[in-house]
């Protein structure tokens, strides 16, 4: 019963000190959501050789996944991080207060068998006016 009661409170601790890392970061101004990915990564992939399921194994499942009209199959990974205060819904975006966000998207191109063709990347960035709701 009292190992028992030390492994609750152990856990207990543990989630709390989560909680507290989560809420100093949120109070902070700061969150991020979505896959970040590695350029240096991405640059490893050879094109007709890595399949879609080692670039999943690689940076783990894509935020979105299209096949296209030829056949060709596009995965997406978007990551966003926002500095300031106010608030922040991720994706959606919902900013209020004063804020800055910055948005990099990796989009990679697979033909009609998987086989890697082409990586393309793309960064936004949002500054504090645009994202303001006064």
């Amino acid at each position: 019963m009292t190992r028992h009661l030390a492994k609750t409170r152990k856990e207990t601790f543990v989630t709390t000190k989560k909680f507290a890392i989560l809420a100093s970061a949120l109070l902070a101004g700061c969150a991020s959501s979505g896959t970040k990915v590695d350029p240096r990564v991405v640059s490893t992939f050879q094109p007709g050789i890595t399949t879609i399921a080692q670039v999943e194994a690689e940076l783990g499942k894509p935020n979105a996944s299209t096949r296209l009209p030829d056949g060709s199959i596009q995965i997406v990974y978007a990551y966003t991080h926002k500095k300031g205060s106010g608030s922040w819904i991720p994706f959606v975006g919902a900013f209020r207060g004063h804020a800055d966000a910055n948005t990099v998207t990796e989009s990679l191109t697979f033909d009609q068998t998987g086989l890697f063709v082409q990586a393309t990347s793309s960064t936004s960035q949002a500054q504090p006016d645009t994202l303001s709701s006064k």
